[in-house]
């Protein structure tokens, strides 16, 4: 038994210094400084380009009709007939409406009656004025009975006058019982169905609008107006509209009013443009973009809209440089131009611009860079359409 004891005291004497060098190794081992290197972030750039863009100006306008007219009754009675159809186009002078002309005939037939008994009576008063102007000159009547007989003959020509004014009215009667469309046009709903009483003048029947062409009315600015008439004196500016969804109206406008005052509650000024509607696809009282194409500028820097930061201090791009070492450089920015920014200042043309792995940027990094290979930043015409 005593040797086996000091068998093993011997064993765990000769661990114990075995285990500290391990230990003591193992935190050499530690301190080693590690092999591995940052990985530089990877970025898109696309390269600033020199274009000739358009100059536009966009304003929010409404459609109206050239012409808007409300039909209603100019005289009394039961509506007898509507031959059109809702919504359809019609022409002038086609019949919209037919009041009950029943009354309206009686009331011709007794004007004529009157006119005819009133006629009568005025050739009796004439031969009455003959025959006394006959014995008066012989002293067979006075003076008197002759300028009695002159008073009958002016009353019965008045009745005779007031007769046929009775007619007239009766046969504008009939005629403003059926009623025409007064321009060409398309019909709106009918508000009063056959069988029903309509007034005289108050009851409105249906509404009769021209299409082609339409008036498009928008109000910029004093000073969108200013800019407006500095380009419009170097030439014509091309009209142009955009429609529900963003999308362009095929037919271009021209302007035709510009009112005599500005609106001193909003700072702005009325104008006007007229479109075609050949096809009367369009409507008044709808909303549109009406834009403006006042020019071209010839030395625009365009960069992808996805290049632009903006921050508190403003808006800003990455700029790589030939030593793929990233800037952050403050740009100002012009119009925007199909997806693209015009940079008025803080760019040259060809530099590379971030348009992808912005949020990896601070500025003086060093970067790998990949080219944009999208269709929509790789076209090189030099003038953009």
């Amino acid at each position: 038994m005593p040797t086996r004891v000091n068998r093993y005291n011997f064993c765990a004497r000769l661990v114990r210094p075995l285990s500290l060098v391990v230990l003591l190794l193992a935190g050499c081992g530690d301190d080693k400084p590690s092999s591995k290197k940052a990985v530089p972030p990877s970025v898109v750039v696309s390269q600033a380009k020199l274009a000739s863009i358009p100059v536009e100006r966009q304003f929010v306008g409404s459609t109206e009709a050239v012409k808007l007219v409300d039909i209603r009754a100019k005289v009394e009675g039961y509506l007898e007939q509507r031959p059109f159809t809702e919504g359809a186009d019609v022409e002038t002078g086609d019949v919209l409406f037919v009041i009950d002309q029943r009354p309206f005939k009686a009331a011709l037939e007794e004007a004529n009656a009157e006119l005819e008994q009133n006629e009568a009576a005025l050739e009796f008063a004439r031969q009455e004025v003959d025959r006394y102007k006959n014995l008066s000159q012989q002293s067979a009547a006075s003076v008197q009975s002759y300028q009695s007989a002159k008073a009958r003959e002016l009353e019965a020509s008045a009745a005779v006058k007031s007769s046929q004014a009775a007619i007239r009215n009766a046969q504008l009667d009939i005629d403003y019982s059926t009623i025409s469309a007064p321009i060409d046009g398309r019909i709106g709903q009918t508000l009063v169905n056959v069988g029903n009483l309509v007034s005289e003048e108050d009851t409105l029947l249906t509404t009769l609008v021209q299409l082609d062409p339409l008036y498009v009315y928008f109000s910029p600015s004093e000073a969108d107006y200013q800019e407006i008439l500095s380009y419009q004196a170097k030439g014509p500016l091309e009209f142009s509209l955009l429609l529900a969804g963003n999308q362009l109206y095929p037919h271009q406008g021209m302007l035709d009013f510009v009112d005599n005052q500005v609106d001193i509650t909003t700072g702005t000024i009325k104008m006007r443009a007229v479109f075609p509607n050949p096809d009367k696809t369009q409507r008044p009282g709808q909303y549109v973009q009406v834009k403006i194409k006042l020019g071209e500028t010839q030395h625009s820097i365009l960069v992808p809209a996805q290049a632009i930061g903006e921050d508190e201090s403003g808006h800003f791009v990455f700029v790589i440089d030939k030593n793929n070492k990233s800037e952050r450089r403050k740009v100002s920015l012009g119009q925007p131009y199909k997806g693209q920014y015009v940079v008025d200042q803080g760019l040259k043309e060809g530099e590379s611009v971030v348009i992808k792995g912005l949020q990896k940027l601070h500025g003086g990094e060093i970067v790998t860079v990949e080219q944009d290979t999208s269709k929509a930043t790789t076209k090189t015409d030099n003038k953009l359409s």
